[in-house]
């Protein structure tokens, strides 16, 4: 299980990368994650929370609000050390445009606008907000997931 000693209820922040994570760069990029997320505060109240990489393709963040809330300055130092990081192996995080969507077991990053022509395919959802909705539902079927009005 993702996180385990972490509650469905955790608050998640996904950052995607417009390519792949080679696994060359991924144990030194979990590294950098691992001491964000060890020194991580709120006002000066460490956060509880976890770090990984998932799917080769992303960042994902998770804190136990129900111990400690992260504030809009953690949040904000959040997104600065994504910007930094991705800056440091030259990802992209922050162009929301695109989706990872799977065919067959390939995966590959498309714009919105494609999902249509994608429909029995698979999306890693990018706006899931709780690690319950990430352990049970990050993966949906395009026609089955909230961006079927896309479809349309």
């Amino acid at each position: 299980m993702l996180f385990p000693s972490l509650p469905d209820s955790s608050k998640v922040w996904i950052y995607q990368s417009q390519t792949e994570i080679s696994k060359e760069i991924q144990p030194e990029i979990q590294k950098k994650i691992n001491q964000f997320i060890s020194g991580w505060a709120a006002h000066g109240t460490e956060l509880f929370g976890e770090a990984t990489i998932l799917e080769n393709y992303f960042v994902v963040l998770a804190v136990d609000e129900a111990k400690v809330k992260a504030s809009g300055c953690s949040i904000d130092t959040s997104v600065h050390f994504i910007r930094s990081l991705g800056a440091s192996f030259q990802l992209d995080f922050f162009n929301r445009m695109h989706v990872l969507i799977e065919t067959n077991g390939i995966k590959e990053i498309v714009h919105f606008s494609e999902l249509a022509s994608h429909s029995e395919s698979f999306i890693f959802d990018p706006m899931i907000t709780t690690l319950g909705e990430l352990r049970r539902s990050w993966k949906i079927k395009i026609s089955e997931s909230r961006f079927v009005r896309v479809l349309n």
